[in-house]
């Protein structure tokens, strides 16, 4: 794969968000020599990430043709980790998921853990650990966030140095093979032990009964990406247009990075991830808060080739969506400016939500031993599975 070198970044304390790198070759096979402001990653390295790479793939009730797409276009290499929040009465569908991995595992012989989210044996090994404020009715709630959180404990417990996530519902397999890929690019470009790869989408469309649109940018995230970089421009008095991937369902980061984060429930999670970055170790540095010092974080920001197809979402789920996300800055240090609050109020009421985005739900994974969580939870769970 080749991608181009970011031109610049723009620096705000610890944290460094490098301008769009674009995907120019999905494969660079047969090159001889290297263009200047590229960066190709050779088979022997992108083997070596990608074996160091567990991609979390969160699911819930999704069509089994479209998940099965997705873990077959993931790199042999890299394991998977199937969170599934899955209804499993009155039909199971946890249980076909867990079929399938069996199969593909018996097929291809890949690494395949699979999960559920609302696994009752969470409620015991959670119990007592800083995360046992995820838990609610004795299982862990049925939030994004949440989802991911138990992806990246189980992607450190079988001992990955990074994470990757792939949403469930791409029906182009060829995009999620695209998304790895461009993980271990990203690896392999940063200089920090603590980085954070996200994807921007080439286009994005969904499936509806009428004829089929590709946007360039997704509804929520348009507006997210709208509201962080004025937040930003208005602490700076210079304005900048630098966050282009707030809501990015695709992003990757390094398991260091990963545990000492803090994250949100829900779909807060994604922009919650560049926020707290911006709290802690930009508007916090001068205070301690920061936690990644003295190397720094650094985000990277990648543009597909594939475009994220997926199905079509009623304009509640949409509203959901954006309130939960412009929350995050709403109650951070980010949204302390009356104007940015101002501006986040009035794009939620064009989409009929009326008062203050919620607060979002937050965990911190300090103190949490990965390795004794995931064989924990294998020894107590019925419903867990590694196929290995």
């Amino acid at each position: 794969m080749m991608i181009s070198l970011p031109t610049r970044f723009e620096a705000y304390g610890a944290v460094k968000i490098f301008e769009l790198s674009r995907v120019l070759e999905l494969d660079s096979l047969g090159m001889s020599s290297k263009p200047s402001g590229t960066h190709t990653l050779d088979y022997e390295t992108m083997e070596e990430y990608a074996a160091s790479t567990a991609i979390v793939v969160p699911v819930k009730d999704e069509e089994l043709i479209t998940l099965e797409g997705v873990l077959r276009a993931i790199p042999h290499a890299s394991p998977i980790v199937l969170v599934s929040a899955s209804q499993v009465s009155p039909v199971d569908v946890y249980s076909r998921e867990v079929e399938l991995a069996r199969t593909l595992h018996s097929v291809t012989g890949r690494e395949i853990l699979v999960i559920h989210q609302r696994d009752p044996a969470w409620a015991e090994v959670l119990a007592g650990t800083p995360l046992e404020d995820m838990l609610s009715g004795g299982a862990v709630r049925s939030g994004k966030g949440e989802g991911m959180i138990l992806g990246v404990l189980a992607a450190a417990g079988i001992g990955a140095r990074y994470v990757g996530f792939i949403d469930s519902d791409n029906y182009v397999p060829g995009a999620a093979n695209e998304y790895s890929k461009i993980y271990y690019a990203g690896f392999s470009l940063s200089e920090s032990p603590y980085t954070m790869v996200r994807i921007v989408w080439h286009y994005k469309g969904k499936l509806a009964s009428s004829d089929m649109y590709l946007r360039k940018r997704g509804r929520v995230s348009m507006h997210t990406n709208s509201v962080i970089n004025y937040a930003l421009s208005r602490i700076r008095r210079v304005e900048t247009d630098i966050v282009r991937t707030a809501n990015s369902g695709e992003h990757a980061m390094s398991i260091d990075l990963a545990l000492r984060m803090r994250w949100a429930g829900g779909f807060a999670v994604e922009p919650y991830q560049i926020v707290q970055l911006l709290e802690d170790c930009f508007l916090g540095l001068e205070g301690g808060s920061c936690r990644l010092l003295p190397e720094g974080v650094n985000i990277l920001q990648i543009e597909a080739r594939n475009p994220h197809i997926h199905a079509e979402r009623g304009d509640e789920h949409i509203a959901g969506m954006l309130a939960e996300s412009l929350g995050t800055v709403y109650h951070s240090r980010l949204g302390s400016d009356e104007e940015v609050r101002e501006r986040i109020l009035g794009l939620l009421k064009d989409y009929s939500y009326e008062g203050e985005p919620p607060k979002p739900r937050v965990y911190s994974l300090e103190g949490i031993d990965p390795d004794k969580t995931l064989s924990t939870l294998l020894a107590e769970s019925q419903m867990a599975h590694y196929f290995k």
